[in-house]
C-alpha cells in the first residue's frame, strides 16, 4: 500500500474542487464518495475548461488553464484518497486519515458525548439531526441544521453561488486598476502564497483597500443563496421568507446572549 496522503493535502483538494466557502472537515471526508467528487469535478470542468475561453484574451486563457490544472490535480488527489481509504489507510498522529469503520463509529460517539451533531444518510443525502447550534449562522447552514436540506444540497448551493462571481482580474482590468501585463505577472508569481489579490498586494500592484473593494464587488454580483433553493424547488418563496425571518430571530438571540455575557464579565472585573 502506498504512503497515505496527508490530511492537509486532501482537505486543500476538497476546497479546490468544492470551493473555499464550504467548511471542509473530517466529517465531510467521512461520507464523501467518488460519485460526489466526480459530479463536482464535471460541473467545475464545464465552467473552467480552457477550450471554452479560446476567444478570450491571452491572460484569461492563461488564468483558466492554470485554474483547470489545479482542479484536475485536486480531482486526482481525491481519487487517490478514495483508493487509500478503501485500503484502510489511517494514522492520525502522522497527519493522515483513519477511515476505518471502527474509527468512524468512535468519531460519532465522541461527537454525541460532546454535544456535537451526528449526520445520518437516507435516500436523498446526508441530513443533520439534533438541536440547532446556538451561534450565529448563515442561511445555508441554518437550513442544514434545521434538517431542511442535506449537506450535499448545501455544498451544491455554495458552489452554484461561487460560480456566478466574476474573476477578480477581469474586474480590475475593467476598472483600469490593472493591465494585461500586470495580470500575467500576478498569475505567474507561483512562488507567492495566497490568492490573486494576495499576490497582487505582495507585488505592489494593488493596495489592500483595492483588493477588498474588488472582493466586495465580486460578492455583490452573485445571487443570494436562497434563490438556489427556490429555483430548484427545494423551498417555496414563501417558506424561504419565513426561514429568513426565523434565522434573523435566531442570530439576534445569539447576539443578545453574547452581549449579556459580556456585560456580566465586565461587571465581575
Amino acid at each position: 500500500m502506498t504512503t497515505p496522503l496527508s490530511e492537509a493535502v486532501v482537505l486543500q483538494a476538497c476546497r479546490t474542487l468544492f470551493g473555499t466557502e464550504i467548511n471542509v472537515c473530517r466529517g465531510f471526508l467521512s461520507y464523501l464518495q467518488p460519485d460526489g467528487a466526480r459530479s463536482a469535478f464535471r460541473k467545475v470542468a464545464k465552467e473552467t475548461h480552457p477550450d471554452f475561453f479560446a476567444r478570450d484574451t491571452l491572460y484569461v486563457q492563461k488564468y483558466q488553464t492554470e485554474l483547470f490544472q489545479k482542479i484536475l490535480s485536486a480531482y486526482e488527489i481525491l481519487n487517490a484518497f478514495f483508493k487509500q481509504r478503501d485500503e484502510g489507510a489511517w494514522g492520525l498522529r502522522s497527519g493522515t486519515f483513519d477511515t476505518g469503520i471502527h474509527r468512524r463509529r468512535t468519531y460519532w460517539r465522541h461527537a454525541e458525548k460532546t454535544g456535537g451533531r451526528r449526520q445520518e444518510k437516507n435516500g436523498s443525502g446526508t441530513f443533520s439531526r439534533g438541536p440547532l447550534p446556538f451561534r450565529c449562522l448563515e442561511l445555508g447552514h441554518y437550513l442544514y441544521y434545521q434538517g431542511m436540506i442535506s449537506y450535499e444540497a448545501l455544498i451544491s448551493a455554495l458552489v452554484w453561488q461561487r460560480r456566478q462571481r466574476p474573476v477578480v482580474g477581469d474586474i480590475a482590468l475593467r476598472w483600469g486598476w490593472l493591465n494585461a501585463p500586470a495580470i500575467d505577472r500576478i498569475l505567474g508569481a507561483m512562488n507567492l502564497r495566497g490568492r490573486f489579490g494576495d499576490r497582487a498586494v505582495a507585488l505592489g500592484l494593488l493596495s489592500t483597500f483595492q483588493v477588498n473593494t474588488l472582493l466586495y464587488y465580486q460578492r455583490s454580483q452573485q445571487e443570494r443563496l436562497g434563490q438556489y433553493f427556490v429555483k430548484n424547488r427545494i423551498l417555496s418563496p414563501e417558506k424561504l421568507e419565513r426561514v429568513v425571518r426565523e434565522l434573523h430571530e435566531h442570530n439576534a438571540a445569539v447576539r443578545c446572549d453574547l452581549s449579556r455575557r459580556e456585560q456580566m464579565r465586565s461587571a465581575r472585573s
